[in-house]
C-alpha cells in the first residue's frame, strides 16, 4: 500500500456501516461508446464515468479505482470538472495525485475523497462537501488518452479494485456520515486495432439449442484483388436461413435479444442457402455460413482503400426463448487494403 492511503480512506469512512447496500457502476467510454476502432499507434481518448445505485444516498463521497490496459502502459488521467471536490487540496489523493500511480503500466488508485472529516488543520483536504455527484445519472469523473498498440488485435482498458463511499447525512461539527459502496457493473473499453485481416469482437447471442455462434477469418481484404478474406460463422443453429449484415461503423445496439454491432450504412444480404448441418432443423449447433470478401465484392459495395468494414450474421431461430425468432453471431472488423 502507498503512504497516505489510509488517510484517503479515512477521509471518507466516518461511521461507514459494515454491510454495503449502495452500488457504483463504472464504465469506460471513447466517444461515448464502449468499443472503438483505431489504426495501430493511434491516440485513443477515453472517459471514466460512474453512477450510484441501490440504497439511497446523497452522492459519491470517495472513490478509488485501478485502470489496466492490456495493450501497453498508461499515463495519468485528469479529473473532470465534477471531480474537483476529490482533488487535493480540496480533497485528498494518494501521493501521486488524483490521476493515479503508474506501476507496471497500470494506473493504481485513481480518484480521491472529499473533506467529509471537516479537516481544518492539515494541508488537505480543505474543500467543502458537494452532494449529488453520480447520484441521478452517469457522471464523468476522469479523462485520459492512451496509445493503441502497433499490432492489430482486440485490446481492453479495464476498471477494477473499486473502493468507494457515498454521502449519507451531515453530522455534528461539519462532519458527514457515509455509507460503504459495493462495486456494481465494472465496464471495460474495447479497442479494435485494425488491419486487413479481420478481428472479432462483440458478444454472440446464445440461441435455443445452446449455440454460441462465432466468426473466424483467414486471409486479408484487398480492393485490388491481390488477396481475399474468408469469413466463417460456425456453431450456428442447423438448417436455418440467415442474413449477412455489414456496415461502415461500429454499433452497440440491442437487437433481437442480443447486440447488433454493425452501424453506419448497413446492408443486409440474404444467404443463398441455409446453414446446413445434420438433424432436424433447429436442434443442433452444426450449421455455418461463409462469405468471401474479395476485390469484386468490395468494389461493388462501394468500399475504398483504408475504409473500415464491420459485419456479423443474423439467422432464424424459431424457438428463441425471448420470442425474437432470431440468433446473432459475434462480429468482425477489418480495413480495406490496396
Amino acid at each position: 500500500m502507498f503512504k497516505q492511503t489510509s488517510i484517503l480512506f479515512a477521509a471518507a469512512t466516518l461511521a461507514a456501516p459494515s454491510a454495503a447496500q449502495v452500488t457504483l457502476d463504472v464504465e469506460i467510454l471513447s466517444g461515448g461508446a464502449p468499443v472503438v476502432s483505431v489504426l495501430p499507434g493511434q491516440s485513443v481518448p477515453f472517459t471514466v464515468e460512474a453512477q450510484l445505485g441501490g440504497e439511497p444516498s446523497q452522492g459519491l463521497a470517495m472513490f478509488s479505482i485501478d485502470l489496466d490496459h492490456d495493450g501497453g502502459p498508461l499515463t495519468q488521467v485528469a479529473p473532470s470538472a465534477a471531480a474537483a471536490p476529490f482533488v487535493s487540496p480540496m480533497g485528498v489523493n494518494n501521493p501521486a495525485g488524483f490521476g493515479g500511480t503508474l506501476r507496471a503500466g497500470d494506473l493504481l488508485q485513481v480518484g480521491g475523497a472529499m473533506n467529509t472529516i471537516n479537516n481544518q488543520f492539515a494541508a488537505a483536504p480543505l474543500g467543502s462537501v458537494v452532494t449529488g455527484i453520480a447520484l441521478t445519472a452517469a457522471e464523468e469523473l476522469a479523462t485520459g488518452t492512451l496509445v493503441a498498440p502497433s499490432s492489430a488485435g482486440v485490446y481492453t482498458l479495464t476498471a477494477r479494485n473499486l473502493f468507494a463511499n457515498a454521502l449519507d447525512a451531515p453530522a455534528p461539527a461539519g462532519f458527514w456520515e457515509v455509507k460503504a459502496v459495493e462495486a456494481g457493473a465494472m465496464g471495460a473499453l474495447t479497442i479494435l486495432v485494425l488491419d486487413c485481416g479481420a478481428e472479432t469482437f462483440c458478444e454472440a447471442k446464445v440461441d435455443s439449442a445452446g449455440c454460441a455462434p462465432s466468426i473466424t477469418a483467414s486471409g486479408a481484404a484487398s480492393l485490388g484483388g491481390s488477396s481475399s478474406l474468408t469469413l466463417t460463422a460456425s456453431n450456428v443453429l442447423n438448417r436455418q436461413f440467415g442474413l449477412f449484415v455489414y456496415g461502415t461503423e461500429l454499433a452497440d445496439d440491442p437487437a433481437f435479444g442480443g447486440t447488433l454491432c454493425v452501424g453506419g450504412n448497413v446492408v443486409r444480404l440474404m444467404e443463398p442457402t441455409n446453414s446446413g448441418g445434420s438433424g432436424a432443423p433447429g436442434t443442433t449447433c452444426g450449421g455455418s455460413f461463409t462469405r468471401v470478401i474479395d476485390g469484386a465484392f468490395l468494389a461493388a459495395a462501394g468500399f475504398g482503400i483504408g475504409d473500415e468494414f464491420f459485419c456479423q450474421w443474423l439467422y432464424r431461430d424459431p424457438l428463441a426463448p425471448d420470442g425474437s425468432g432470431a440468433g446473432i453471431t459475434n462480429a468482425a472488423a477489418f480495413l480495406i487494403c490496396p
